[in-house]
């Protein structure tokens, strides 16, 4: 965490609870294990793609909202990727997707970008050390949020805050305040920002487990977890771009990626020839009939996950890059604990080899050799973890068979 991050922290909270937060901090770092954002570098201009898909075996008692939270992605989403599966009574060791692949949205990558569509939240950072930076987090947004499409920006960072409980609520429950105080009822949670333009918030909220379904008073909610770490990243006048887009394209080392959503209200099938006319329209590349076949069987499924389509540019050239491996653990759950923890401190992180073996976590990648050592001694003096440099070599895209499942190929 830069000196820039800690004095925001300080100016907002105080220098007391600024402490609070570092022994907060160390204490999480010993073991404690609270789902958080999942941070990136940011990609070139060229590339669009962040992350990858994850895969969890269900234990005893899971639920599909359990392993959502956990994976820190929203209900509906997990939901559409696991097709066929009972939410409330998975099997021990039933596999389960989780749809942690996604393309950027379309536009200027700076600010807060939310995608009505995909139910999630990018933020764009560039810190004073280190690499461009672009994190994620599902979101939550009321029957209204169409309307809320357009610019705004933060004006404001509330730490506890009250809610003024609209008319036509109190109406319908006339127990309930006008302005109901902090507190374990109130649905804003503990951290929100407010926006310009007439007291639209992005907020926390007291019922976790609603993130990632339409169910919010007409503003956006975050999981606790996550407004608690974006509310100190975030500076006043910080824009924020709020789009309605189904479909989104993009592309990562020369392969072209689909990743679409089907809107709540749509029942059936997709309208396969207009998404033809879209696509036609948009893509300035030849598709070949087995590119258009990925498009459709990616489009029947509307898995909203980011979806290999055809290879269409020659593949990229990245510049020399390292990762730090940090260490190695037996179970997906203890490696998760030091992979979100890092991200406390605006680092990179990410898990290899859970699917098939032991866990590996690892830190960047980096392209600045030096800032990379001095984070790798950083990581140590807190974790008391010392790392490993290795050549950082990104994964060929490899185009799904069509025989396969292809919104759930790796």
């Amino acid at each position: 965490m830069s000196y820039k991050q800690l004095k925001s922290i300080a100016k907002f909270n105080g220098w007391q609870q600024w402490l609070c937060c570092l022994v907060v901090i160390t204490m999480s770092l010993a073991g404690m294990s609270q789902a958080k954002a999942v941070t990136y570098v940011l990609p070139p201009k060229s590339d669009d793609v962040i992350g990858q898909i994850q895969y969890a075996q269900a234990k005893s008692r899971d639920t599909l909202l359990k392993i959502a939270r956990q994976y820190d992605v929203g209900y509906a989403q997990i939901k559409a990727a696991n097709p066929g599966v009972d939410p409330k009574n998975l099997k021990v060791g039933q596999r389960i997707v989780i749809p942690s692949r996604f393309i950027l949205p379309r536009g200027a990558r700076t600010g807060i970008v939310i995608n009505i569509s995909e139910q999630r939240l990018y933020y764009y950072s560039y810190p004073d050390e280190g690499p461009a930076l672009v994190s994620t987090y599902p979101v939550s947004f009321g029957p209204e949020g169409k309307s809320r499409q357009g610019t705004y920006a933060v004006t404001k960072r509330l730490r506890k805050p009250s809610w003024e409980v609209p008319a036509t609520i109190r109406a319908s429950n006339p127990r309930l305040p006008e302005i109901m105080p902090p507190g374990k009822k109130n649905p804003l949670g503990e951290y929100g920002m407010e926006l310009d333009g007439g007291g639209y918030m992005i907020h926390g909220t007291n019922n976790p487990y609603s993130i990632g379904m339409r169910v919010s008073r007409g503003s956006i909610r975050l999981y606790p977890e996550d407004i608690a770490i974006l509310v100190h990243r975030v500076n006043k006048d910080t824009p924020v771009r709020i789009i309605n887009d189904p479909f989104k394209y993009g592309y990562k080392n020369g392969v072209m990626y689909f990743e679409i959503h089907k809107p709540e209200s749509t029942t059936g099938k997709l309208n396969l020839a207009a998404l033809v006319n879209k696509v036609t329209a948009i893509v300035p590349h030849r598709f070949w009939a087995q590119d258009w076949q990925r498009v459709r069987v990616t489009a029947e499924k509307a898995a909203g996950i980011g979806t290999p389509i055809a290879q269409v540019r020659g593949k990229t050239k990245y510049p020399r890059r390292w990762i730090l491996q940090l260490a190695t653990y037996k179970h997906y759950s203890s490696a998760r604990k030091l992979m979100l923890q890092l991200e406390e401190l605006g680092l990179p992180v990410t898990t290899e080899g859970c699917d098939t073996s032991k866990c590996r976590v690892l830190a960047g990648p980096f392209r600045d050799a030096t800032y990379m050592k001095d984070m790798a001694k950083r990581i140590k003096w807190i974790t008391r973890i010392k790392s490993i440099t290795i050549p950082y070599k990104p994964p060929q895209d490899e185009l799904p068979e069509l025989d396969q499942t292809v919104a759930m190929t790796k």
